[in-house]
Order: C-alpha cells, then structure tokens, then sequence
C-alpha cells in the first residue's frame, strides 16, 4: 500500500454533445495516472430529452447523483424490473456486477436534469455479483453545515457525518458549496485516491500543506493518491465534488461499459450479453 502524497496534474473536462439534448464535460481514468482509482470515470452533464437507448453494464457500478437544482425527475428503467424516477438530490448506485441492463432518461414538461454519471470499479471479487441497485432520496442525505460551508454527503463519510447508503465497497462522495472566503476538510484515509472536481467557480486545493497548492478553475479536476488531509477554499461561491475510495491497483481491461480484469473476462461477459443473460429491458410505450 503507497501512502505517498502524489497530486495530478489539472485535468480539464472533455466538452461533447450527443444529439440536441445531451451536453456533458467528460473525465477518463487515464488522464489522473491511477490517482482516481476506483473511479473510471466521470460525466457531470445536462440532458434535456432522452438520448440513450438501452444499455449493458458489467464489472462496475454506474452511478448516478442528481444535483439539486434540476427540474425534472432522472427516471431509471433496468433489466431487474427497477423502475422510477431518481429525484433532484437522489443517489442511484446501479451495480452492474455480471451484468445487467439499464437506461435512464429526463421525463416530464420542458426536463432538464443535471447530474453526475460516475462509473466506480468492482474489485476482482466482486466482479461477478449478483446486479442490484441501491437508492438514497434526497431528503434522507445528511449535510455538513460550518461557516459559509454547506457540504452533503451523499456517500461514505467525512467529519463524522456518514451516510445510509450501504455500498458494495466502501466509497464517498461529497457534494459541496462555500461562500466567499470558507474553508472545508476532508481527510482521505491511508490507501484511499481522491478525485476533486471544481463543478462551479474557483478553488485552491491543497493536500496538507500549503506546498501542495493548487487552483482549480471550473470544469477541472484532481487526482489525489496517498492519505491526506484535503483543503478547499474559495475566493469567491464555489460548487465542488469530491469522490474518495480506496485504490484497487488492478488491472483494466475496458470496453465500453464493461471493466474487467482480464480479457478473458472480458470476452466472457460479452458473450453473456450476446447470449442474453443480463436480461431484457423494455421502455413503456
């Protein structure tokens, strides 16, 4: 386990479009250099109509995080028999496992949701589980409140605040807000990575010690490998995202949605979806 302090470099979101209703800043796991391992990757996006057919998912959990200020309801359709909306403020983590099958799509007059799309690794051992989902709704989500901070956890824990979500490995996900001048820390634990995402304004971010610093600018983010005390501050209001798990230092192979270890693995559960065995997910009429 490597409990060296390593910070990436600053990795700016990929802006791309799909059809008319789709817009997203997209973030791949190879641009932070192991430092976001479990994440493999992340897309903070707005959709305003339905853009993606139905899907197969295996060897990760496709996660979803509704931020508060959308409009209209996310609604998941899955190959489990799930089906609803996930609200503004909700937490849907999908696990993937085997395999299964899901879509989600903005619903409702004039939508707009904006969200994160989070793909979190499985380890080995858990590769092959059975799929299911867990959902937090917003009002069950608690925050953390200081001066000219507000800070949710919407998974894992941070300063003693923990969240209801039973998770298949342990995981956090912060969804924070500082007013001008704030200050808020986060301890990430030994053999944990951090990803810290400047969804809004400006921040310097340093890892324990002011040596570390450096400024994020929205749509931008950092890796952060090796336990650490985070510092977030922000010169003027500042929306930010945290994500933190401990480090699996296993081998990808990836393929779409499909993570697995080995390309074994991989050809197998291809043909598990060719052969039908995530099952089938029809969209009402």
């Amino acid at each position: 386990m490597n409990n060296t302090l390593r910070i990436s470099e600053i990795v700016v979101g990929h802006g791309m479009e799909i059809g008319h209703g789709f817009h997203v800043k997209h973030f791949a796991e190879n641009e932070f250099h192991g430092l976001v391992d479990p994440v493999v990757m992340l897309d903070h996006f707005h959709m305003t109509a339905p853009t993606f057919d139905p899907h197969p998912h295996a060897g990760i959990s496709a996660v979803t995080y509704m931020f508060e200020d959308s409009t209209s309801p996310h609604v998941n359709y899955d190959s489990l028999g799930n089906q609803g909306p996930i609200h503004p403020g909700d937490l849907h983590w999908f696990v993937a496992g085997r395999g299964a099958v899901h879509t989600e799509q903005p619903e409702g007059e004039n939508p707009h949701v904006h969200a994160l799309q989070i793909f979190v690794n499985l380890p080995a051992g858990k590769k092959l589980i059975d799929p299911y989902a867990v959902h937090v709704d917003s009002v069950d989500i608690p925050e953390i409140h200081s001066a000219g901070v507000r800070v949710r956890v919407v998974a894992g824990e941070s300063q003693g605040v923990v969240s209801p979500a039973v998770l298949p490995e342990p995981f956090t996900l912060l969804d924070g807000f500082l007013e001008t001048g704030a200050v808020f820390e986060h301890v990430v634990p030994a053999g944990w990575n951090a990803m810290v995402y400047a969804v809004q304004g400006r921040l310097t971010l340093s890892a324990d010690s002011d040596a570390t610093r450096q400024v994020l600018a929205e749509a931008s983010a950092a890796g952060v490998g090796g336990a650490a005390t985070l510092r977030l501050t922000a010169a003027g209001s500042a929306h930010f995202v945290i994500l933190s798990g401990p480090a699996l230092n296993e081998p990808l192979v990836k393929h779409g949605p499909f993570v697995m270890n080995t390309r074994e693995q991989m050809n197998d559960r291809l043909q598990a979806y060719q052969g039908g065995e995530f099952g089938r997910l029809e969209l009402p009429s």
